[in-house]
């Protein structure tokens, strides 16, 4: 089916009404934007958790709108330092809109009162975790299995890892294992982008999750703009979103299911560039004589900017 051929059958996930994986063009690419990261302007006192929430609403309600107009479907990565943030951050969150919540923890402390924020104000069916990785410790799981997740990003990262691609393959036979016997059922995998020499890697592991277990699999591929400290200095906005748009293109093509495409201000610029991608890939299922929704970006293209 499509362009891609796999030996394992590809796996979709829905998770509060998004669909994630599958064959290659059969589901939209899910854009997932982050909020409250550092440098982050609407954020105001990361320490207290303090931001501005109008800012904070309004770039939320653009990118659904965007959502919409392109056909892509979205999640948002709410990035948690400590538990006094992680609280006030998805309470906000959840409260601001439907679309599934990733919570992006940065330590242990994050992760545990993102969990049971989420079991508290009841939005724990539409939370993934983000991230299980090799070095997530007995803690974190055993309150996976106490409030109930089911939805989980493993990140394939490891110092051996981080410089093959078939090290990243590896890591899952161990960690899908623990995963699911937390009570993780729908299971996503970030094949992980540091820098730009860890991006070609990532995608050639994309495929071959897809290839070897059918899960859904995509990456951060903006962390290999980010981390270009030469391009940063230039500060040349035009040379930095179109670098931007081509790197998360990039792994969209190679069949990534998900995209975390950095800021979520950058959907302005990104979302239209992926569209672009899912309208070609789209094209070619048609083709095959297979049925997709109305609301797939093929058919959203020709309307964008009218």
């Amino acid at each position: 089916m499509g362009i891609f051929k796999f030996e394992s059958k590809q796996l979709t996930f829905k998770i509060a009404g998004v669909k994630v994986g599958g064959e290659v063009g059969e589901n939209p690419t899910v854009m997932i934007g982050s909020i409250f990261y550092s440098g982050d302007k609407i954020v105001k006192n990361e320490a207290e958790g303090i931001f501005d929430e109008k800012a904070a609403r309004d770039i939320i309600a653009k990118t659904e709108e965007l959502s919409d107009r392109t056909g892509l479907p979205v999640m948002l990565d709410v990035i948690c330092t400590n538990s006094k943030n992680a609280e006030r951050y998805l309470r906000f969150a959840a409260d601001a809109t439907e679309m599934p919540i990733l919570i992006d923890a940065v330590s242990d402390e994050a992760s545990i009162r993102g969990l049971e924020v989420a079991d508290e104000i009841g939005i724990i069916d539409r939370t993934i975790l983000n991230s299980i990785n090799p070095e997530t410790r007995d803690h974190v799981y055993k309150k996976v299995r106490e409030v109930g997740l089911k939805n989980a990003v493993i990140l394939t990262y490891s110092t051996r890892a981080i410089i093959s691609s078939s090290e990243r393959i590896k890591l899952l036979d161990s960690l899908i294992p623990r995963v699911k016997e937390a009570g993780i059922e729908k299971i996503l995998i970030d094949t992980v982008v540091i820098d730009i020499s860890t991006l070609g890697l990532a995608c050639k592991a994309i495929y071959e999750v897809k290839n070897r277990y059918g899960y859904p699999a995509g990456c951060g591929a903006h962390n290999a703009v980010s981390s270009w400290k030469a391009l940063r200095r230039k500060k040349d906005r035009l040379l930095m979103t179109a670098c931007s748009s081509i790197i998360n293109g990039l792994t969209v093509a190679v069949g990534a299911d998900f995209l975390l495409y950095g800021p979520i201000q950058d959907a302005e610029y990104v979302f239209p560039a992926i569209c672009i991608v899912n309208a070609a890939y789209g094209q070619v299922l048609m083709e095959e004589g297979k049925r997709i929704d109305a609301s797939h970006p093929r058919f959203k293209i020709s309307r964008l900017y009218h």
